[in-house]
């Protein structure tokens, strides 16, 4: 409730602090005492947080829905990404916070975000979207122009691949690859042997501090003004960018693909479009990004991606609504597939 804050208050916290010797959080401030804390410098001594917002979404449309957030629009020039994982706090949403505008100052484009509000008990990020729609709905509205999105959408991947990061600026993939292959483990979908085959086969990635975006699909890609603008940055790591490929090949391929064949329609609802349609876009996205059109190298290509990306679907299926005894059965196939490939698996040189 305090609305203005005069030197002898900005003394006693610096005397807290010094007494303490250690970071001080200041929550909940206002507005009014920010902007005092920031021009004083105090926001450089102390871990400042403003008082959130809290937003209603009564009325606001679905734009956009992963495992552990849906996006909103809020009007015609905003839109927020509400966490609705039960694991999901304020540090979560203010580190998402951070990425983006970490991502956004090296001249990916991206949602400008703003700031991190509540919605209800829950946190949310404000990001700045004109007259935007995803790629998925873009493709639905528009599908002749199904292979000029591929397109666009294979050479952002590409800007993303040759972006560099200071190293540390993100977690480095192979961290994340190592915590989700530890999931399934814990599950008992897989046992310690195989889970340290993995785990070697993970650190024999190559060490680089390129930008990965980990969930690269057409629903977490908006179209603005026929330009592409990248969203839900938050799980973005730096590393090879095998990484992505093997992700989005999950996306496109894989994952439709199998839950077509269990007759499931979870993957089609999350990503807004049909096997059929994400296949026809890899497609033209394969020999785009690696600027061949030669069968026999696109295949090769291919087979390296889809061994890798065994790692993720055998986290994926931990996640996916999907029959316990489905999820057993997947785990069993995807891992027997993966020791078939593991002893030729390499990252792809020239990338």
């Amino acid at each position: 409730n305090l609305e203005y804050i005069s030197s002898a208050g900005l003394r006693m916290l610096l005397k807290f602090r010094k007494k303490f010797d250690r970071n001080i959080d200041v929550i909940n401030v206002s507005g009014e005492v920010y902007d005092i804390l920031e021009v004083t410098g105090f926001t450089e001594l102390l871990n400042v947080r403003k008082k959130l917002r809290n937003i209603s979404l009564e009325g606001c449309p679905v734009i956009g829905e992963g495992a552990l957030s849906k996006v909103y629009r809020l009007d015609h020039e905003t839109i927020v990404k509400v966490f609705t994982h039960p694991t999901a706090n304020l540090e979560r949403a203010e580190a998402d916070r951070k990425t983006s505008r970490e991502v956004f100052l090296h001249d990916i484009p991206t949602a400008i975000p703003y700031d991190v509000v509540k919605v209800g008990e829950r946190y949310g990020l404000v990001y700045e979207m004109i007259d935007a729609d995803t790629v998925s709905a873009a493709v639905r509205k528009h599908p002749e122009r199904l292979e000029e999105l591929a397109l666009k959408m294979s050479r952002l991947m590409k800007k993303l691949h040759t972006t560099e990061f200071k190293p540390g600026t993100f977690p480095d993939v192979r961290d994340i690859l190592h915590s989700m292959i530890h999931r399934p483990y814990s599950m008992g979908l897989i046992n310690a042997d195989d889970k340290a085959l993995v785990d070697e086969l993970i650190d024999s990635l190559p060490s680089r501090n390129t930008f990965v975006h980990f969930d690269y699909h057409p629903k977490n890609v908006m179209l603005s003004n026929d330009e592409l603008v990248l969203i839900d940055v938050g799980d973005s790591g730096l590393g090879d960018p095998i990484v992505d490929l093997l992700a989005s090949y999950s996306h496109f391929v894989t994952i439709p693909k199998f839950t077509a064949e269990q007759g499931l329609k979870n993957h089609e609802q999350s990503i807004g479009l049909d096997a059929k349609t994400l296949g026809a876009m890899w497609d033209v996205i394969m020999p785009d990004y690696f600027g061949t059109t030669d069968k026999s190298a696109l295949a090769g290509y291919e087979e390296v991606i889809n061994g890798w990306s065994l790692i993720t679907r055998i986290y994926g299926i931990t996640v996916a609504h999907i029959p316990d005894s489905l999820r057993d059965r997947a785990a069993v196939s995807f891992m027997e597939s993966l020791r078939k490939v593991l002893p030729d698996l390499k990252p792809i040189e020239g990338i």
